[in-house]
């Protein structure tokens, strides 16, 4: 088995790959992360922004150092967790069983990394990425990024309505990541469960997992069912 690192932060999207690990019974290390004056650095202070941009020049989590090679951006980190499942059948199924489920997996990566993500919370969390040293323009981009995330949102429920996975008759790595969303959107003041039944539900099927509990448990955060 190859050493993995992974560097997360409590509540943070990196909560998607730490859950997967858990799920999937791959030994790995974690480095917890906290934000610093200057951006990311080591909760526990042993490494500093600094020398985390070394690690990673963008300065965000996850990332996941598997025998010194160092893998960013949420699908591919989630791809490489997959393919190091000691049970191989186990980690082929989180990805897809069918052709067809394959490429369903890789198209609500990437939508939900690209839009949901970077598009709808990064704006409402990070509005100083759309605009530099013209905080006038925070409060619409802000706003922007909400309707971005309601859009989302819709769009998930829509194509939940009647399944118990997004993706196939089984747990997907989709499913980690959409819990992680359900999350953030309570957190911004959304009542998910009545706004979004459809999505509610695969939510609930989700968090019955042990190891999305586990995970749960040890960042320090509530579960929902």
């Amino acid at each position: 088995m190859p050493e993995l690192t992974l560097y997360r932060k409590d509540g943070a999207c990196s909560f998607v790959p730490h859950a997967l690990l858990r799920h999937l019974a791959i030994p790995f290390k974690a480095i917890v992360m906290r934000e610093g004056p200057d951006g990311y650095e080591a909760a526990d202070g042993s490494l500093t922004h600094a020398e985390y941009l070394n690690i990673n020049p963008l300065g965000y989590v996850p990332v996941l150092i598997v025998d010194g090679e160092v893998i960013t951006e949420m699908p591919a980190i989630l791809t490489m967790i997959a393919h190091l499942a000691p049970d191989q059948e186990a980690g082929r199924e989180m990805l897809g069983r069918t052709p067809l489920e394959k490429a369903r997996v890789v198209e609500w990566m990437a939508w939900l990394s690209g839009s949901l993500h970077s598009l709808g919370f990064a704006a409402f969390w990070r509005e100083y990425r759309f605009v530099e040293e013209h905080s006038e323009c925070y409060p619409p981009v802000k706003e922007k990024g909400r309707k971005v995330i309601k859009q989302c949102f819709e769009r998930i429920d829509k194509r939940l309505k009647g399944r118990n996975y997004a993706v196939g008759d089984a747990f997907t790595v989709v499913d980690f990541n959409l819990y992680l969303f359900w999350r953030w959107g309570n957190d911004i003041g959304f009542n998910m469960k009545e706004r979004f039944p459809h999505y509610g539900l695969v939510l609930q099927n989700t968090e019955k997992l042990d190891s999305i509990r586990g995970a749960v448990r040890e960042e320090g955060l509530s579960l929902y069912a």
